[in-house]
């Protein structure tokens, strides 16, 4: 298995095919994306690639972060993320992938980070079933109703389906968004294009 990537979402375009057909696609930019360092199976029980992209401020670090990057002579990076590959397939720590990486043709998997849908009930949020559609309610019928305990213990238990604080609408989060088997398609330089507008998550994510 070969190693992935970490790449910014530009902004979408289109390509046009031999035959003349349009085709949707997502452009994705690779920010310095370099390998940061190795996971072995003798010291870590598996196999893989730490890789980094992007910059930060090494003001900004912690010691430990701004020892971590010099000991791989790599700049400071503002993502960090692993990906499992075999054994023979590790990259040495420092070399930069870029959009040469993938083939015209090559099926991948991308994973990125949702944009959310944005405010929402509790029905719609926590499945809560309402109330009653008729006799009885007047315009609440789509509230959570009542929430808290009897007198003992007077409260909302912390990581229950309802926070305290919080047992109410509110941002209705999407964490990740995973589309499958997208296509690669030809590319400038840093910039590997993703065929099928995938993936779906907002521009810069």
């Amino acid at each position: 298995m070969r190693s992935g990537v970490i790449a910014q979402k530009v902004g979408m375009t289109r390509v046009f095919s031999d035959a003349g057909e349009h085709v949707p696609v997502t452009v994705l930019r690779l920010a310095s994306c370099q390998v940061v360092a190795h996971r072995t199976k003798d010291k870590n029980g598996y196999v893989a690639l730490q890789l980094g992209s992007g910059s930060r401020r090494p003001k900004n670090l912690t010691k430990a972060e701004r020892g971590h990057f010099a000991v791989a002579k790599v700049e400071p990076k503002r993502k960090l993320a692993e990906f499992r590959v075999e054994e023979g397939e590790l990259i040495p720590v420092g070399a930069e992938i870029t959009a040469d990486h993938f083939v015209v043709g090559q099926f991948v998997d991308v994973t990125g980070t949702s944009i959310g849908k944005g405010f929402a009930g509790g029905m719609k949020r926590w499945n809560f079933a309402g109330l009653r559609a008729s006799h009885g309610v007047s315009i609440s019928h789509r509230s959570i109703g009542s929430t808290g305990g009897r007198q003992d213990p007077g409260k909302t238990f912390r990581k229950k389906k309802l926070p305290k604080d919080a047992p109410k609408p509110g941002k209705f989060r999407l964490p990740e968004a995973a589309a499958g088997k997208a296509e690669a398609t030809p590319a400038d330089e840093g910039k590997p294009v993703v065929d099928e507008g995938k993936p779906a998550d907002k521009e810069g994510a």
